[in-house]
């Protein structure tokens, strides 16, 4: 089962500093609060590997992501094709004025074997960990800066 979904947020900082956040996996606890373990904090490059394990929904979730799109500070991608839930998930940073728009668009593939999930289900929950996640990367990148 697969649904796709996108989200949008504008933060106060330019997209270098923004880019920052969503490349330094030392960062990563600050806007994904879901994480609960990195592999890694080595600096992320095109093709980079890194594991984490996850929360949600009472559920842990263990991913191998890979950069698989990286073009500083435009646009960066991570792609994770192991466990129950894998995802493909783009981030689209966009200048305004003194602010960066942030799109978030991903797209969640779940086994059967998670019984509660149903396609729709399956998209109100990965929207709502975008706008977490969007959420989060604000108050640490706004916070950071101010």
């Amino acid at each position: 089962m697969k649904a796709t979904v996108a989200t949008r947020l504008s933060i106060a900082a330019t997209r270098e500093e923004v880019f920052k956040y969503l490349t330094d996996l030392r960062y990563h606890y600050l806007w994904n609060p879901q994480v609960r373990k990195i592999s890694t904090t080595e600096k992320v490059k095109l093709g980079s590997h890194f594991t984490t394990e996850s929360q949600i929904l009472g559920v842990k979730i263990r991913a191998k992501n890979v950069v698989t799109e990286l073009d500083p500070p435009v646009k960066f991608s991570l792609e994770n094709k192991l466990g129950t839930v894998r995802y493909l998930a783009k981030f689209r940073l966009k200048s305004d004025g003194n602010k960066t728009l942030v799109r978030l668009a991903t797209t969640v593939e779940a086994d059967n074997s998670i019984g509660f999930f149903t396609v729709p289900v399956l998209k109100q929950l990965a929207l709502r960990e975008l706008k977490t996640d969007l959420h989060a990367l604000k108050v640490a990148v706004e916070n950071q800066l101010h």
